[in-house]
């Protein structure tokens, strides 16, 4: 298994992941990709996993925005990590954890798709392209904030596990093998527990799978094709209820919903479909990088450039390709089809998104239209496969070149593609949690509110709570329950009588100001003459302890 083609794709993924990482790679306990925002929640998201499997209780209402309940649920959880939260204590430890996890994802993406396409036919180096395509889209490099995004090598792994089990192809048919349909369920079970912002409509595309399946398992009356789909499908529901049940409370308890406005404010312009994100090496300071006629806010959100060679390559794959006709249209109208719903309201007026948004459950969960084209880039990988796979025989049956030569030849396309992958990302140095800090959060057991409170803030204390995980009334997530958004509107005129009312209705005693944070020597010189209210100044922090 370790010299098996797909283990090869895999060590051949992982470095070219490392190599675009490597100062991550070199400083695995202290940088972050991306700042200080979503990374630094997810990697308290991992810890709180390494923090559940080894002491238990309740996962999903994790240390954050204490007392709301079922707040590890207001986001995607990264539960498909949990094998990565075995080991390792404190944000270290945490910040170790989530850069593994952060080249793992590319990694996985290159050899998910590179199986695919190797399965379905195309030759090795059309193969290599698909994988890079897949891994280091433009696109992708946007979202390198977003674990949960970047996170999508499950989808490819599954569809090819389901291929290679139902001994299907582009080109041609082999005997099924009933392990890996089952496997082929298991790893999009995996891929869904990563999160809903991609697998939502993983979930839907599974549906469609399973229903074509069974189709022709009835058909061909393959009873081992049939037993292991059934098993398979069995456990991905089973798993895909599971984690939709913890959502469903929280939006019975908090009524967190998406507006159709969302839809409007994130919907890309046409021109985001060629417009490339600061992050892409190659193409920064470029026509593909004119970045002032896509709108504000969500800027990110709205480039979704899939880059120019596999555009390119897929639009030739469309008249010239390995694959028949048939195969040619729908990977056409699979691409055509996720473009037109990752335009949002900027296609029809949004006719086809409020179609899906009214009647498809699940759907107005979504409030960015444009990460859907990830649909689109995995079948203009596939069609750009099935050009460069035909080029390949083309050279081979009409010319005299060598097929050493022919070999590197084909392989000029994926290395284009890798050279738009080549990223320019911002690294930063993961906040330290303070001595003073540490010794509040080892020496209290009461709920501790942290302030000043602002999103850059909530996201440090959520990384500093990795050392011990006291229960903090910060948090941040995207959503926020009102007694959060309660505490974060009385504290800001902190100390005073409505803010203690509010902090004692709420079961906090227990306030920490860093005078380090933005405006925190601003809250720890401020008196508390007259209120019920302690007050002790210990290096960089001011303990504020309600006693009234």
């Amino acid at each position: 298994m370790l010299r098996s083609e797909a283990a090869v794709a895999f060590y051949f993924g992982l470095l070219i992941s490392m190599v675009f990482n490597f100062r991550i790679v070199l400083n695995p306990r202290s940088l972050i990709t991306g700042g200080l925002g979503d990374p630094l929640l997810q990697t308290w998201e991992l810890a709180w996993l390494h923090r559940f499997l080894t002491e238990g209780g309740d996962l999903w209402t994790a240390n954050q925005f204490y007392p709301a309940e079922d707040n590890f649920a207001f986001t995607d959880t990264l539960l498909g990590y949990l094998p990565l939260s075995l080991f390792g204590d404190g944000q270290y430890a945490a910040v170790f954890r989530y850069n593994v996890a952060f080249v793992l994802a590319f990694a996985l993406a290159f050899a998910g798709c590179y199986l695919l396409a190797k399965q379905l036919g195309s030759s090795w180096q059309a193969a290599a392209l698909a994988g890079v395509v897949f891994a280091w889209a433009p696109w992708r490099l946007s979202h390198l904030h977003h674990l949960n995004v970047v996170s999508t090598g499950g989808i490819a792994l599954a569809l090819w596990a389901l291929a290679r089990g139902h001994g299907y192809s582009f080109q041609e048919r082999t005997e099924p093998r009933p392990w890996w349909i089952f496997a082929g369920w298991l790893i999009a079970a995996w891929q869904v527990s990563i999160g809903f912002a991609i697998g939502l409509p993983f979930v839907y595309l599974m549906g469609l799978v399973g229903l074509v399946v069974a189709v022709s398992a009835w058909r061909r009356r393959s009873r081992p094709v049939v037993i292991a789909n059934a098993y398979g499908a069995a456990v991905f529901l089973v798993v895909t209820w599971f984690l939709v049940t913890p959502y469903m409370r929280v939006l019975e308890t908090y009524g967190f919903a998406r507006t159709w406005r969302e839809i409007e404010v994130f919907s890309p312009p046409v021109n985001g479909l060629w417009t490339a994100p600061y992050e892409t090496w190659l193409w920064v300071e470029t026509i593909f990088n004119d970045h002032s006629t896509i709108p504000e806010p969500g800027i990110g959100e709205k480039l979704l450039f899939p880059g120019l060679v596999v555009v390119l390559l897929a639009v030739i794959g469309l008249f010239v390709s390995a694959w028949r006709v048939r195969v040619r249209v729908l990977l056409g109208s699979a691409v055509v089809l996720s473009v037109v719903l990752s335009l949002g309201v900027n296609f029809l007026d949004g006719a086809l998104y409020r179609f899906l948004w009214d009647f498809v459950p699940g759907w107005d969960a979504m409030r960015t239209p444009g990460r859907l084209v990830l649909w689109a880039i995995l079948p203009l990988a596939l069609l750009a496969a099935g050009a460069v796979t035909e080029f390949g025989r083309l050279l081979v049956d009409r010319t005299q070149v060598a097929l050493k030569l022919i070999a590197i030849y084909l392989l000029v396309p994926a290395l284009a593609a890798l050279l738009e992958g080549i990223p320019r990302w911002p690294h930063v140095q993961a906040p330290g949690i303070p001595p003073d800090v540490a010794r509040v959060f080892e020496q209290t057991q009461e709920p501790i509110l942290m302030l000043p409170i602002d999103d850059t803030s909530d996201f440090t204390y959520l990384l500093w709570s990795t050392e011990g995980f006291p229960k903090l009334a910060n948090g941040n997530s995207g959503n926020f329950p009102p007694q959060y958004q309660e505490i974060s509107e009385a504290t800001r005129t902190f100390p005073d009588q409505r803010s203690i009312d509010v902090l004692k209705h709420h079961g906090i005693r227990k306030i920490v100001v860093v005078k380090s944070r933005p405006y925190g020597v601003d809250f720890a010189a401020r008196p508390v003459a007259g209120l019920p209210v302690e007050r002790v100044e210990e290096g960089d922090i001011v303990k504020f302890t309600i006693t009234g």
